[in-house]
């Protein structure tokens, strides 16, 4: 369903999208394209919690026994954080500096937005491979047990080890710097839609309907950011904070994680299609055959 519902939000977005809307139609097809890339690489990496009583983490149970892939499932999905923080940024140069708009449209500073993603996501993978510690004693004999819990031979993926309770310094240090990135990336979130908020009324130039549909525009956004906070990176920062606090957590949280995780996919493109206006009429009228005029209105703004 998942890919069927963004593979539509795609063809809404090609069809339906208003001339005024400009770059930020390529910003929302990039995260419908995005979701699609997710889905697949969900079910094909399968990726599943473990929790045991040395083990906290988790692995994919598909063919693919390694610890790379699991990392980098994890860092694919510092991506929608990027893209949304670009997002919140595109919005708030639009009321702010419409002028500087246009950069959106421009060859160096796509490309140069496609660094700084790819620079978090790597680092995000780094931080995944290489952060956790697997030298402690008695790593590789629990990972064998672990093996054969699951009648194999070979397992691998990411883990917490937790030596008669306790984790080393370096995983800690790890698990620490997950929460500052994310925090950094929520606060970065969080200034940008409010400063967005606050220019919206504070601008004189904007016209009552303007301002409302800037409005409905940022709050559609922010229910967007809220879908994979809720669904993947709290329960996942959660997760990952178990062990700093010496807690496990209970095996059905673990069993369901993976099911709540790949909500998020399609509950994104949900909320775009049903928050602005014109994929809702668009979405309406393949649906229903109610075909509506999308009436196109200028403003300085956009």
């Amino acid at each position: 369903p998942g890919i069927i519902l963004n593979a539509f939000l795609l063809y809404l977005i090609k069809r339906f999208s208003r001339k005024d809307l400009g770059a930020y139609k390529y910003i929302l097809g990039t995260f419908a394209f995005y979701d699609i890339v997710l889905i697949i690489m969900h079910g094909i990496i399968d990726l599943k919690p473990v929790i045991t009583d040395q083990f906290f983490g988790v692995i994919s149970f598909n063919f693919l026994y390694t610890s790379k892939f699991t990392s980098i499932y994890g860092a694919c999905f510092m991506v929608p954080f990027s893209l949304l923080n670009i997002h919140f940024l595109y919005r708030y140069w639009v009321i702010k500096y419409p002028y500087r708009v246009a950069y959106f449209s421009r060859k160096r500073f796509i490309f140069f937005l496609f660094v700084c993603v790819s620079i978090i996501t790597y680092f995000w993978y780094c931080i995944c491979e290489h952060g956790l510690d697997t030298t402690e004693p008695g790593y590789l004999e629990a990972r064998l047990e672990l093996a054969a819990e699951f009648n194999l031979s070979y397992i691998d993926g990411w883990f917490v080890f937790q030596r008669h309770g306790s984790i080393s310094l370096r995983t800690v240090a790890t698990l620490l710097t997950y929460d500052a990135v994310m925090m950094i990336m929520s606060m970065t979130a969080v200034s940008l839609a409010i400063l967005t908020f606050l220019q919206i009324e504070r601008e004189k130039t904007l016209s009552f309907s303007d301002r409302h549909s800037q409005k409905r525009i940022l709050s559609a956004l922010c229910i967007q950011t809220l879908v994979p906070f809720i669904f993947v990176y709290a329960p996942y920062l959660s997760f990952f904070n178990m062990p700093l606090l010496g807690l496990r957590a209970p095996n059905i949280a673990a069993d369901i994680a993976p099911y709540v995780h790949s909500l998020f996919p399609m509950l994104d493109a949900l909320v775009i299609m049903l928050l602005i206006k014109d994929y809702r009429n668009g979405a309406r009228s393949i649906l229903f055959g109610r075909e509506e005029q999308v009436v196109s209105i200028a403003s300085h703004a956009t």
